[in-house]
This record gives C-alpha cells, sequence and structure tokens, in this order.
C-alpha cells in the first residue's frame, strides 16, 4: 500500500520535528520493545491526523496489510493512508482519530477511540516488524472486539507487563497458562444500552 504524498516538497521541508519527539527519541535507548511500540503508533495518529504524508510514511512499511470490519463508508483509515481523506460527509474536514487508551502486547499494539457525537467507536491493531516499522494494520468500526493469546506459555515474556495509559481497557484472564488467555477487550461508555457486533483476534 503506498500512501499519497499531497504536501509540496517546500512544505515538507520547512516542516521541523517537534521537541517532544525529539526528546523522545533522545531517550529511546532507555525505552522497552513495548514503549518504543506505542510510541511509533501515537506518533502515526499524530502525522496522519496533521495530514503530514512525509511523516506518516516513514513510520509504515511500504506493503503495509490492511484488514477491515465496520460500515464501508468508515473506511476512514483507508483513505488517510492513500491520501484521498478530505471530507468526511458529516461536515467536517475528514475524521480525526483520536486514541482514548493504547496497549501494547509484545509487538501488538491495540488503539481505541470513538466519536461519541456521531456513535462511532473504533478499534485499530496494528503490528510493528522487527525493523521498527508498522507492517499491519485490522481495523474495526462499531465492533466490539476481545484480543486472545492462543499460546500463552510461547510468549509470556511479551505480556508479562503490558504499558497502558490511564484509561486501558486490558483485561486479565485467569485461564490457564496452557489455553488461550484473554489479554484485552473493548470498553464503550454505551455498553450497557447499546450491543455491537463482536469479533475476536487471536494473536
Amino acid at each position: 500500500m503506498e500512501l499519497a504524498n499531497h504536501h509540496s516538497q517546500g512544505a515538507a521541508a520547512a516542516a521541523a520535528p517537534r521537541p517532544h519527539d525529539e526528546a523522545a527519541e533522545l531517550a529511546g535507548a532507555g525505552e522497552s520493545e513495548e514503549q518504543r511500540n506505542r510510541f511509533l503508533v501515537l506518533r502515526l495518529y499524530e502525522a496522519l491526523n496533521a495530514r503530514d504524508a512525509r511523516r506518516a510514511q516513514e513510520l509504515l512499511a511500504p506493503d503495509l496489510e490492511w484488514w477491515f470490519h465496520g460500515p464501508p463508508a468508515r473506511q476512514h483509515m483507508m483513505r488517510l493512508l492513500t491520501g484521498t481523506e478530505t471530507n468526511d460527509g458529516d461536515g467536517g474536514g475528514g475524521f480525526v482519530f483520536s486514541p482514548r487508551s493504547v496497549d501494547v502486547f509484545g509487538s501488538t499494539v491495540i488503539a481505541e477511540g470513538a466519536d461519541d457525537a456521531r456513535q462511532l467507536y473504533w478499534v485499530h491493531a496494528w503490528t510493528v516488524g522487527p525493523d521498527g516499522v508498522i507492517t499491519q494494520l485490522r481495523e474495526y468500526f462499531n465492533t466490539d472486539l476481545t484480543v486472545t493469546l492462543l499460546s500463552a506459555t510461547a510468549t509470556k515474556s511479551a505480556i508479562a507487563a503490558p504499558k497502558q495509559d490511564a484509561s486501558s481497557s486490558s483485561a486479565p484472564s485467569s485461564a490457564s497458562s496452557s489455553g488461550p488467555k484473554c489479554l484485552w477487550q473493548s470498553r464503550r461508555a454505551d455498553r450497557a444500552h447499546k450491543s455491537l457486533p463482536g469479533l475476536v483476534l487471536a494473536i
């Protein structure tokens, strides 16, 4: 998948790294793999919401694998990645992804967010490759997601201490280490009175 760049060369050259980006990069040597993966995904959202194709392209593999579940009209991320997202159809200037929570399980980064005004809920499951770029995205719109680990023993070290923010929706399971383990579940404010299709993602 190629990311279209709609910025002129002059605008790209004028774009300077943000101070907090520089500070985070300088401190990168002391970060864990989970911390680096989380920061990488947050940088991607920042670049996409700023419509900065050059910065976003640096964080993505050229052959990014993308999978979507939800209403076809809500394929905003695909349009952002290809540079075709111009208007969201609701009077705005394009969809903005602002994660409410970001949890990391080894190379998998789960981001969750919502647009309450339009009753939209989304989950992104990003995969970070060994070379430090994003290689895969599984996107869910208006879908309740459960993330499970098929072999807890094989990847115990990767999930021993998942990095998460204050609004984390990780859901530890009491399943034995030899069986499937529930790592994460959707957390929606309207879950009590609104039902959505449910899917399970096994990692």
